[in-house]
């Protein structure tokens, strides 16, 4: 998506970097000394990952939570039966937000490997075991907390659907008539790249915000009816 191109790993300038230091030669250096440079410019980009990916998880946490209240009082019956589809919708939107996130982590990990790779060709220098030996400690790689949030995302979908005992909405109908819901009780597959880069173009910037699908709807407010929106405005 293009307003995520910011929070992207910027394979083209790392390369450019790389293109530089050959190109004006190591002129003595140490290779510690080369390959802390390159680590270190390294670092910034991935430390821009972590961070969007925190940002992106604390704002799911947070409509999760909303959503789950919401759920329980129609479970209860104290919501109106509108209600149940109105959520379904809105888990179905939060579901795809999520499912792009795991886009987004999958890509800039790609990105981080071939930029390494490229680094030990030019220099002859070992890095990459131990780069990313120590990448995998970071929230963004291990995703545990984005695997939770899409396992309850589905978990609410399938429990209102599953409550109703009723014929579910067509998908024309839960998806407000542009976004299809394969069928019942299950959420929808993660959507796939708008078109397919080359293997050159696939990590600049640009190239990778711009073969993400464009985003959905805000999720709809489940309480709409009743002036009360369901979802916390998240800034």
């Amino acid at each position: 998506m293009p307003q995520w191109r910011d929070h992207l790993i910027d394979y083209w300038a790392l390369k450019k970097a790389i293109k530089k230091q050959v190109a004006q030669g190591t002129h003595g250096s140490k290779p510690e000394e080369v390959s802390t440079a390159f680590t270190a410019m390294l670092d910034q980009h991935v430390e821009t990952v972590n961070n969007f990916y925190m940002e992106r998880i604390e704002e799911g946490v947070i409509i999760l939570h909303a959503l789950q209240q919401h759920c329980e009082q129609i479970r209860a019956g104290s919501e109106r039966p509108e209600m149940r589809t109105l959520c379904q919708r809105s888990l179905v939107a939060i579901h795809f937000q999520l499912l792009l996130l795991q886009h987004y982590v999958a890509l800039n990990f790609t990105a981080v490997a071939k930029i390494l790779k490229k680094f030990e060709k030019k220099f002859e220098i070992p890095i990459r075991n131990d780069y990313i030996g120590a990448l995998v400690e970071l929230p963004f790689y291990r995703c545990d907390a984005l695997g939770e949030l899409v396992e309850e995302t589905e978990r609410l979908f399938n429990s209102l659907t599953t409550q109703s005992g009723a014929p579910a909405e067509p998908p024309s109908k839960l998806a407000g008539g542009e976004q299809a819901v394969p069928h019942a009780g299950a959420m929808p597959p993660p959507p796939p790249p708008a078109r397919t880069p080359t293997v050159e173009s696939a990590f600049s910037a640009a190239a990778i915000a711009n073969s993400m699908p464009p985003p959905p709807p805000r999720p709809p407010m489940c309480a709409q009816a009743m002036h009360s929106p369901c979802l916390p405005q998240v800034s």
